[in-house]
């Protein structure tokens, strides 16, 4: 097994192989299809090529364009691997002659101009019989290369989402024995014992949907304390809250890289039919917050902007609803159309008026041998009910809600923002479209345009003219792409290289949008933009504290509330607060500074905010301990008896939604 491309090509140079197989999914096509030109070169037809992955298709019209887009591969392989590969070598094993006899389990291939379809049977396979890559030490030379480890416990998903790869197979859920779980999970910690900030990835569709999967998370809690690894796991929880998802969440603890995440994608009406999901109820998703909050675990939502009968409107909505709701972190992810979901199929394109664009993925691109390789995405920029321009504003909507619910960026003060009846996807609108009738420190504007024009260039209309740009930039600027990341690259620049207007922009679009503030409001915001804009830990000139800021309130009891309850109601305390950072984070941001502070600022605060996590070190710790109570006031009595936030859905949305249409008209 090979996962280094160079590797894999010298060995295939020194050693004609029978057959070669890939998986395949849309992170790595043109890599793929770039070794298998290599060995076509090499060894013509001689070499049978093998695909399997989430991006064969279970449709037969989607397997017929796959031979179409990679004619120089002789098999596909549809469902879990080891069944379709296995048959593969049994039938080449055969004899000369034999390979093409008869049809293969579950494998796809041409014969006299017709396609032969094996039967699926890997939706039954049982995974008692397939033996463990770690344990047989298979995977010893990815976890010498210092890989990012892996680790399955379970297969299938029971749902059945149209814009995911899982969504087509129709499976029951089975489970890999606990026992051989547990072993595996000793192995790769005594491999990374010396490695303990390297992520366990666990490749869970829903981790906590079996009746194993909590006790797998107390053992792997138990092996951390042990043995010192992981210190962090990553992984997808089960789509329902259930028991077995807190007993998972609970086991964890600390190791939880995410908290509980409850992934709505939409909560469209239709929407949700159209995709054949369901979501949690309001109230389960407030008992889920509630929960959480009462264990200081963070609550994450997902959205997806594309989904069909999607509107500006309705998305626009929805955020606000989230950030009512109480969620820690909202991320919204524009909707890919990937090769294998049952979305990205020609039907279902023209039944919603997809229309779609090309951008890089990631910063996936190099050079081989003189081949430019890059992976790309297809991304919904357009349907029968949004369109490109409704795109771009919640593509700027996105970059805000990302700064601030995942970056922390001035968190506190847009949830005094929010404590003042505003809402927050009204208030980001404003600040990313900022009228040329008013005077604005030009910084500001050019940061705006910098986004939006980069937000129009990333996409392309075909392959061919992402290919070019982005191979032209590589070039450009010596072997490196720029960062195809917007997001966190213009976070990076909110946080660092936009200081000398931010708070001063931020003050003025909030009296814009809400002009009843009263002096003592806007003196408020003014003390928290204040408070913000000192946690922010300067990278270039670490310092250990951040010195004393006066306040009125107590900013810790207000974060652990969630933010839930007004400021107001933390104002029981008053004197100074003290920012500071713990020995371990200084060294640990140290350690950063030194070995990537040959980068100029735009790359060096880019790599920062990407690379340390989570993002909490960027930021001084508060220590409220100095802090007086103020007599006439007590903070229980006040919290007990303030009412919830409740959502309720606003005229600013028409509104908003108003404006939008008639903004910059440039960008349709």
């Amino acid at each position: 097994m090979y996962k280094d491309v160079a590797l894999l090509l010298n060995r295939i140079k020194h050693q004609q192989p029978d057959i070669v197989g890939f998986s395949f999914y849309f992170w790595n096509q043109n890599l793929n299809n770039y070794v298998v030109q290599q060995i076509r070169k090499l060894y013509g037809s001689d070499v049978l090529i093998v695909f399997g992955g989430p991006s064969v298709d279970s449709d037969q019209a989607e397997q017929l364009k796959l031979f179409n887009n990679f004619p120089e591969v002789d098999i596909f392989v549809e469902g879990e691997g080891e069944a379709g590969f296995a048959a593969i070598v049994n039938s080449a094993l055969g004899g000369e002659g034999t390979l093409y006899g008869s049809p293969i389990d579950c494998s796809l291939y041409f014969q006299d101009g017709q396609l032969v379809k094996g039967e699926n049977t890997s939706t039954n396979l049982n995974l008692s019989n397939i033996p463990s890559p770690y344990l047989n030490g298979s995977l010893d030379q990815f976890l010498k290369a210092k890989y990012m480890p892996l680790l399955q416990a379970t297969r299938t998903c029971p749902y059945q989402c149209t814009f995911c790869v899982e969504g087509k197979e129709r499976a029951r859920l089975r489970a890999f024995p606990l026992e051989q779980v547990k072993r595996e999970i000793d192995y790769i910690c005594e491999w990374n014992r010396d490695r303990p900030h390297v992520v366990l990835n666990l490749a869970e569709l829903n981790f906590g949907i079996h009746r194993q999967d909590p006790e797998i998370a107390e053992y792997l809690r138990e092996a951390a304390d042990r043995v010192g690894y992981p210190r962090s796991v990553y992984f997808y929880q089960d789509k329902k809250f259930r028991e077995s998802g807190k007993q998972v969440i609970s086991a964890l603890g600390h190791l939880n890289k995410d908290g509980v995440i409850f992934s709505l994608q939409t909560d469209h009406p239709e929407g949700i039919l159209a995709i054949k999901r369901k979501n949690l109820s309001n109230e389960m998703i407030q008992d889920g917050i509630s929960w959480a909050k009462a264990n200081r675990v963070p609550v994450t939502t997902e959205l997806i902007f594309g989904l069909p009968h999607e509107t500006y409107g309705s998305m626009v909505d929805l955020l606000n609803k989230c950030v009512a709701q109480g969620f820690d972190s909202i991320m919204v992810h524009n909707l890919i159309l990937v090769e294998g979901s049952e979305l990205a199929r020609e039907p279902e394109i023209e039944r919603w008026g997809f229309h779609a664009s090309y951008r890089l993925l990631g910063n996936n691109s190099a050079m081989l041998d003189d081949t430019f390789i890059y992976e790309f995405e297809k991304v919904v920029t357009a349907s029968d009910t949004f369109n490109f321009e409704d795109f771009i504003n919640i593509r700027c909507l996105n970059l805000m809600f990302f700064s601030v619910f995942q970056g922390s960026f001035f968190k506190y003060f847009f949830h005094y923002v929010k404590s003042k009846d505003i809402l927050l996807a009204s208030f980001f609108h404003e600040f990313m479209n900022p009228s040329n009738a008013e005077e604005w420190p030009s910084a500001y504007f050019q940061f705006v345009k910098d986004f939006r024009t980069a937000a129009v260039e990333e996409l392309h209309p075909d392959l061919d003219s992402l290919a070019v740009a982005a191979e032209q930039t590589y070039f450009t600027n010596d072997g490196v792409v720029e960062p195809a990341r917007l997001n966190p690259y213009f976070y990076s620049r909110l946080m660092y290289r936009e200081r000398d207007w931010i708070e001063t922009v931020l003050l003025r679009v909030f009296c814009n949008i809400a002009p009843h503030l009263d002096g003592a409001e806007i003196s408020e915001a003014k003390n928290i933009l204040e408070l913000c804009g000192r946690l922010v830990v300067d990278l270039r000139n670490i310092q250990p504290c951040g010195g004393e800021i006066d306040v009125d309130f107590d900013p810790n009891a207000w974060r652990e509330d969630k933010f839930h309850q007004p400021k107001q109601d933390f104002a029981t305390y008053e004197g100074s607060v003290s920012l500071s950072i713990t020995d371990d984070r200084i060294e640990m941001l140290r350690s950063f500074c030194e070995r990537e502070s040959h980068l100029d600022d735009k790359d060096f605060f880019f790599v920062a905010v990407e690379t340390l996590f989570p993002r909490t070190v960027l930021f001084y710790d508060i220590d409220s301990s100095g802090l007086e109570s103020l007599p006439h006031k007590n903070i229980e009595d006040t919290v007990i008896n303030h009412s919830p936030t409740v959502f309720e859905e606003s005229v600013t949305i028409n509104a908003l939604v108003s404006r939008s249409k008639s903004s910059d008209p440039e960008m349709d």
